[in-house]
């Protein structure tokens, strides 16, 4: 308060003495510039008559020199007027005052404003500096009653324990002799429990450390079992993520005679028919990724209308470079295919990658023509590109598809389809309805299949990340 009271007082005398000096100027501002409406004090004045009057009393005129002289120019004027007498200016130097009186009241103003800023500034400065001071008041008193608090309440658990630990010293030095040597015995029992406990606990732990030993003993001998078809040099210098990829590809080449290994090891556009409920798209990750981890083919594009909603839980696991979901993305995205496998066959590339699309039947319905060229191109371009295509849609008829394009489809694509027995739950049974061929390169149509337990996409996505299958089992 007093600090507020000191800056109170300052601006009271600054504005008394402002005032002062402001009214001090302001009154010699204008009575100074008084001679600026007197032309008597200014100017040199003529007293003149007309020349047929007496030039007496109210007939004799007065006037500015000056202007006198200019009217005398007139010679009507000249010869009708008697120059009588030239009265010369009370002060010749008025104007000077009149110059003053314009500077002092200028400096009147100026004064007057520079105060009134200075104030202005000085005051928010004050409130500023205040509300900071507040603050830190605030901080300090928030601070001093959080420490008394804590400082309150290990008083009070010092006090406690005091109290307990004089409570106990009491209870003990009122018992008896037998009551302390029955303590002393039940105390050394509490001690041989608690050592038993933590021995316990030690072998528990000893025991832990055994099955894990024996999980990663088996583990190491079931991979050795696995690549045990490849030889013993070629074991010493191989990797474990190469022993993984080599023991699915032998699983995939040992299933039904290898018809798995063949649909995905070849560049022949994949397409997957069937129901809903029948896993077409758990079939497709797990496709996907065998291509990525087997073929080193990385999956560079995912075209789904529900990439993020409904089949994200699969779509997650094959880390996507891109993806297209809403119609304008998807139909650029169709573009890209078509122009990425012109740029990808002119340059010839050695490394493959992966395009996905799902439900294309109402994707050739939203993006039309674009649908349309992708996948005629995607007839011809895929296996020169060097780019899986793996798709998923209804059914092989000409809505599924683009019409006119049922001989093209049987000649340069494959297609695999699946089953559900309630719509709900897939079945182990596929049809490859054409794009297969046997050893002697003759065209298989409708060859009955079935897929392994374990082509699930997130049991191969374990399989490279530290839960190999056991496909023995």
């Amino acid at each position: 308060m007093q600090e507020i009271e000191e800056f109170n007082e300052n601006l009271r005398r600054e504005r008394k003495a402002s005032t002062l000096l402001v009214g001090a100027l302001l009154v010699g501002g204008l009575a100074a510039t008084v001679p600026l409406f007197t032309d008597s004090i200014k100017h040199s004045e003529v007293l003149f008559c007309r020349v047929n009057s007496d030039c007496r009393g109210s007939s004799v005129r007065r006037g500015i020199a000056h202007i006198i002289d200019n009217e005398r120019r007139n010679q009507l004027f000249d010869i009708n007027i008697r120059v009588l007498r030239v009265l010369p200016p009370e002060d010749s130097t008025a104007y000077l005052f009149g110059i003053g009186g314009s500077v002092a009241l200028l400096v009147a103003y100026a004064t007057s404003k520079s105060l009134t800023d200075k104030q202005e500034k000085a005051i928010h400065s004050q409130f500023a500096l205040l509300k900071i001071k507040a603050l830190e008041n605030d901080i300090i008193v928030s601070n001093h009653i959080d420490l008394t608090q804590f400082s309150k309440q290990q008083q009070s658990e010092i006090t406690k324990q005091a109290i307990a630990r004089q409570t106990a010293e009491t209870i003990e030095a009122m018992k008896s002799p037998g009551e302390q040597q029955l303590d002393h015995l039940n105390g050394t029992l509490q001690g041989e429990l608690s050592m038993k406990n933590h021995e316990l606990q030690l072998s528990e732990m000893d025991k832990v450390i055994a099955d894990n030993k024996l999980q990663v003993a088996e583990t190491n001998k079931k991979l050795s079992k696995l690549s045990g078809n490849i030889q013993d040099s070629h074991q010493a210098q191989s990797s474990p993520d190469e022993q993984l990829k080599d023991a699915l590809i032998d699983a995939l080449k040992n299933h039904e005679d290898g018809y798995l290994w063949k649909i995905i090891n070849s560049l022949k556009p994949l397409w997957l028919i069937g129901n809903q409920g029948s896993g077409k798209t758990y079939t497709a990750g797990a496709i996907a990724l065998i291509r990525k981890y087997c073929l080193d083919a990385p999956i560079h594009q995912l075209i789904d209308r529900h990439a993020t909603g409904d089949n994200a839980d699969v779509w997650q696991l094959l880390e996507a470079t891109s993806k297209a979901e809403s119609e304008d993305e998807i139909s650029q995205a169709f573009e890209d295919c078509c122009d990425r496998w012109l740029q990808r066959i002119k340059e010839k590339p050695t490394k493959k990658q992966q395009v996905i699309v799902d439900e294309f039947t109402n994707l050739k319905t939203l993006c039309g023509d674009k649908a349309i060229a992708f996948f005629k191109m995607s007839l011809t371009d895929t296996r020169k590109a060097k780019e899986y295509l793996l798709g998923i849609t209804h059914n092989a008829t000409n809505e599924s598809f683009p019409d006119g394009t049922a001989a093209s489809r049987k000649a340069g694509t494959i297609l695999l389809e699946k089953f559900s027995a309630n719509g709900e739950t897939p079945l182990s049974r596929v049809v490859v309805r054409y794009g297969l061929v046997d050893d002697n390169g003759n065209n298989l149509e409708d060859e009955e299949r079935t897929l392994p337990s374990w082509m699930h996409p997130e049991r191969i996505y374990q399989h490279f990340n530290g839960k190999p299958i056991n496909f023995e089992d």
